[in-house]
């Protein structure tokens, strides 16, 4: 019995596909995160250090130096869990002598919909600032909120939920 090339190109085209499918199956059974632990990231995003001239958002205003920042990222997943870092956090010299200068630990706040709304929606455990800048944030028990509108991720210097120092995006 002989098969002709298109017959046999379609055979070929049709088991591909469904080898596609029941990979793409498969991947998405295993849930978003990739951590096997089911949760689903809501926010995954880098931070960017403020500057003076920034906007205020929710009513929180740039703290009064510029900030740089050599690496900063926050997580927030579905499982009332937020992971932030930073590293090289610092103000440049000559005011801060490229150090942290007073700000000695950090905080993060959720806020949730229109700037207008000036209550965080959550607000994170203090964790220590080193001299040059490096923090971890992971708090397992950040009460996310079942919606949130225009996510922003606020870190705020030594607790002062009136100030931020980085924000969620990118410079």
């Amino acid at each position: 019995m002989r098969t002709s090339m298109r017959a046999l190109a379609a055979a070929l085209a049709a088991g591909i596909a469904a080898l596609l499918l029941s990979v793409a199956v498969g991947a998405s059974a295993n849930g978003s995160s990739g951590s096997g632990s089911g949760d689903e990231s809501l926010l995954d995003q880098a931070l960017a250090p403020s500057m003076p001239g920034d906007p205020p958002f929710h009513g929180v205003n740039p703290g009064g130096a510029p900030w740089v920042l050599d690496r900063g990222s926050v997580r927030l997943s579905s499982d009332d869990e937020l992971d932030l870092r930073v590293e090289g956090l610092v103000i440049p010299k000559p005011v801060g002598d490229g150090t942290a200068g007073p700000v000695v630990t950090i905080t993060a706040s959720l806020y949730c919909g229109a700037d207008s709304d000036t209550v965080a929606a959550e607000t994170s455990r203090q964790a220590r600032l080193t001299p040059d800048g490096d923090a971890r944030i992971r708090d397992r028990t950040f009460d996310v909120p079942d919606t949130c509108l225009a996510p922003v991720i606020l870190v705020h210097p030594n607790g002062n939920a009136a100030a931020y120092i980085a924000v969620d995006g990118w410079r």
